[in-house]
């Protein structure tokens, strides 16, 4: 087996034991619905299909464990809702339809399969697909939610520099010999004017290189500081907007005309609407 055909094998035997796994099946379940639905396999062929790949010796003979048939391969992936396409790596989605969809909105599979997932109602423990299929149509479609993902992606933005902020000291550092700039940060706090002198007391030559290390460290500690607080300042205003324009997205959705597309009535509602 050539090294296509074995990362093609791998991934079929990965693929094909987590489909299984998610859906609950052991070996024995999934033959049992595999030969009810297309009235054929062993458990000989489970076993084979799930070691796609593997060799296998009798006396001495060594074979490597071949594909199964392209009825089988048909039918598996039928059974699971993928293509076969998706068992073998030629793809990462499971069916044409999702990747064509995923392509037309320019987002990955997770999230087209999270959209589906909420819109089928299956999110929730309640499952009304249409009311909620009116939700997600009110808010993508809403003037206010472009806005709303800018303001999210400004506040992620704002969040990452708050917590990964620029420290001006190591690019100083990095501008000097480490047993310079090491010396400069000792020297921080030195004077060489007035009546005290650290550098002297302390036998330091204040050589130009030194001080100017030592010069432009100070301003890194400045520079870090005002940075400090200005993303501290830029997260809370971001918090501002953001609650801001998911207000006015709020209303945008829930207004009059959107209402009974996204109510669940209740039973007498529902008595009267029929009348009507």
């Amino acid at each position: 087996m050539n090294d296509i055909l074995k990362k093609k094998a791998s991934i079929w035997c990965d693929r094909l034991s987590k489909l299984m796994k998610d859906k609950g099946y052991t070996q024995q379940t999934f033959l049992k619905e595999y030969k009810d639905k297309y009235k054929g396999g062993t458990q000989a062929n489970v076993s084979r299909w799930l070691r796609v790949g593997n060799t296998i010796k009798k006396g001495d003979v060594v074979k490597t464990i071949g594909f199964p048939s392209y009825e089988n391969m048909v039918n598996i992936a039928k059974f699971f809702g993928v293509t076969i396409g998706y068992l073998t790596g030629e793809t990462d989605y499971e069916s044409f339809e999702m990747e064509k969809s995923c392509q037309f909105l320019g987002i990955d599979e997770e999230t087209c399969k999270s959209i589906k997932n909420v819109v089928s109602g299956k999110a929730s423990r309640f499952h009304f697909a249409s009311e909620y299929e009116a939700v997600i149509k009110y808010l993508f479609t809403a003037d206010e939610f472009p806005i709303f993902i800018e303001k999210v992606r400004e506040y992620a933005e704002n969040m990452y520099r708050q917590k990964h902020p620029i420290d001006n000291i190591k690019i100083v550092q990095k501008k000097f010999k480490k047993d310079i700039a090491d010396l400069a940060i000792q020297c921080l706090d030195y004077d060489d004017y007035g009546k005290t002198d650290d550098f002297k007391d302390n036998n330091i030559e204040p050589t130009s290189e030194l001080l100017e290390a030592v010069h432009m460290l100070r301003d890194a500690i400045e520079e870090n500081m005002a940075n400090e607080e200005e993303n501290k300042l830029m997260v809370k205003l971001s918090e501002y907007e953001l609650q801001k324009i998911y207000f006015e997205l709020l209303k945008e959705i829930v207004i009059e005309e959107h209402l009974p597309n996204m109510v669940i009535p209740y039973v007498d509602e529902k008595i009267n609407l029929k009348e009507k």
